[in-house]
């Protein structure tokens, strides 16, 4: 017992020293902040990276996505519970999630159970993703309020100004179809629809995914019957 109390306190110790931090601590510098040989801090700091906790960037950490969509989940601005990503994916074969923006990305914060592992890591990881590239990402900028929607786009404009153009052409029938489609832009393998959680409800996606070569056709089937819904 005394053991777990240990790992729990060290767990905790990381996460406030990385978010403390005047800039990303190395391993070394968040070992010694929480008074731990390196090798001890190293398997939980590795622990909480492939839980989306902590971001490496480099040989530095920042905090990740995760505490930020339990704080969104808490709150109720995740996903209501009348998101059943599993009974979707099973009416319509198709690998489902749902997702929040955060900021200037987009966090998916559940999945189906079904979804291929190569994209699982990502929902599990609460991996920050791009607006721009993601249906998920085009739906809720597009119903964001406009001050969000322009910072994001201002601050995408300077990385790459085609696809801004690119999105700007398109964000009004986003907006009016309460639909956003991503064929290929995240993956060439992939094809992906996002539909608002519910008609006015800004804040959740539902996001549909289907390998590009076959499953074209389902996604709109998909797309429509939860449109109607809403």
């Amino acid at each position: 017992m005394v053991s777990s109390h240990r790992t729990v306190d060290r767990v905790v110790g990381i996460l406030d020293v990385v978010a403390r931090a005047d800039r990303p601590p190395t391993l070394s510098e968040i070992a010694r902040g929480i008074g731990a040989p390196t090798s001890s801090a190293h398997d939980l700091v590795a622990g909480l990276v492939e839980h989306g906790w902590l971001v490496p960037e480099g040989r530095r950490f920042r905090v990740g996505a995760a505490p930020l969509v339990l704080d969104l989940l808490a709150h109720g601005d995740g996903p209501g519970p009348d998101v059943d990503v599993d009974a979707i994916a099973e009416q319509f074969s198709l690998g489902v999630a749902t997702a929040v923006r955060v900021g200037h990305h987009v966090v998916y914060t559940q999945r189906s159970r079904d979804l291929p592992m190569q994209f699982a890591s990502i929902f599990d990881r609460h991996v920050l993703r791009d607006p721009l590239t993601t249906a998920a990402g085009r739906l809720l900028l597009a119903v964001a309020p406009h001050a969000a929607r322009q910072a994001v786009l201002r601050a995408a404009r300077a990385v790459d100004p085609d696809a801004v153009r690119d999105y700007e052409r398109v964000v009004a029938s986003i907006r009016r179809d309460r639909t956003a489609w991503s064929d290929g832009l995240s993956d060439p393998r992939v094809a992906a629809a996002a539909v608002q959680a519910a008609a006015g409800e800004t804040g959740t996606a539902i996001v549909l995914f289907g390998d590009r070569a076959v499953d074209n056709e389902r996604l709109r089937v998909a797309v429509q019957s939860l449109r109607d819904r809403g």
